[in-house]
């Protein structure tokens, strides 16, 4: 039984230029211990799906408009986030499901110390006294690698750097032993030194806790680092999906194909231009019909400007690997552009 199931998701958002479709149909699946990557550009839906699977999505203009998020929440019992009290939803939230977002300056009260944040998580969830859920702050503090956490605990945001921050939200995510954890570009606006501590911190605590992990983020790099599972999502949906090295090795989507494509490579001649995928990606107010890609695909054919293409499985040794093209025989190096 899988800890999440999320079919045919759909949020919407309505705004001057019309409904936009953020969420369109996605569906995807998180084991226990596992790590799925959601990829893609910016504005193709990942940030809105990790909100929308802890129902933060501001209403209005957005809402859930369709679909199932069915989340074990323990043993052999599955609830519909969906549909579930907004009581419950607040008890599930940052006990069961944690979420670590994309800037930590904004996330955290500026105006509160971080202790007090941390030990409000535990006073809440797990019902603890203070003088406990402060020293099992510390205790976590310590563990994510901030340096004397005893004196840090009572200091303010403003007072520490933008990685010690992202720790303190790594922790307070961590503090409740959730089943899973939602990491949405966990290490934007880090220098490279510190992402790579960050994500080997994620890596170190979800192996530790057996945790399931959503992944969101727009770098391939970190996907191929960190993730067991890839889905790639365009225009609000998800037009493939399969094991990290079965999408690295064959994608089959001309996007994907793309992405890949556009990856600065430590191989290439020197003084050699990127492939950058072309035009730009689509109003989500204003999709094309058919495959929102075919304007930017080279193998677009007629009924690309007509038709969604349905899902297609492609035979893989290692896991499911499915596809949303009309067009069959792409691989790896047929798209140049």
């Amino acid at each position: 039984m899988a800890l999440l199931e999320v079919h045919g998701l759909k949020t919407h958002f309505s705004t001057e230029e019309g409904n936009v479709r953020a969420v369109d149909g996605v569906s995807f699946h998180v084991e226990r211990g596992e790590v799925l990557g959601i990829v893609g550009e910016s504005g193709s839906g990942k940030s809105v799906t990790s909100l929308s699977l802890l129902r933060l999505i501001p209403s209005p203009p957005g809402r859930i408009v369709a679909g199932e998020i069915l989340f074990e929440s323990s043993p052999g019992k599955k609830e519909d986030l969906v549909r579930v009290s907004e009581a419950r939803m607040r008890a599930v939230r940052g006990d069961r499901i944690a979420m670590i977002f994309q800037d930590p300056m904004t996330s955290l009260n500026p105006y509160m110390h971080v202790g007090e944040q941390l030990v409000e998580v535990l006073e809440l969830h797990k019902k603890m006294k203070r003088p406990e859920a402060r020293q099992k702050a510390i205790e976590m503090l310590k563990a994510v690698g901030i340096p004397a956490p005893q004196q840090r605990i009572d200091d303010h945001p403003h007072q520490l750097s933008g990685g010690m921050r992202q720790r303190v939200m790594i922790a307070m995510a961590l503090l409740c032993e959730p089943d899973l954890l939602i990491a949405d570009e966990p290490t934007t606006a880090l220098d490279v030194t510190v992402q790579a501590q960050i994500l080997e911190l994620i890596q170190d605590r979800q192996k530790a806790l057996g945790l399931g992990v959503i992944l969101i983020t727009h770098d391939l790099g970190v996907i191929a680092k960190m993730a067991d599972r890839v889905a790639v999502m365009y225009a609000g949906r998800i037009v493939e999906e399969g094991p990290v090295d079965v999408i690295f090795e064959d994608p089959r989507h001309p996007y994907t194909i793309g992405l890949k494509s556009s990856i600065p490579r430590l191989d290439a001649v020197r003084g050699g231009t990127l492939t950058p995928i072309p035009g730009m990606p689509p109003s989500m107010a204003r999709l094309p019909p058919g495959c929102p890609f075919h304007p930017r695909c080279a193998h677009a054919i007629a009924r690309c400007k007509e038709v969604y293409p349905d899902e297609r499985e492609i035979p893989a040794e290692d896991g499911r690997h499915l596809v949303r093209c009309h067009v069959e025989d792409l691989a790896a190096g047929s798209v140049a552009s």
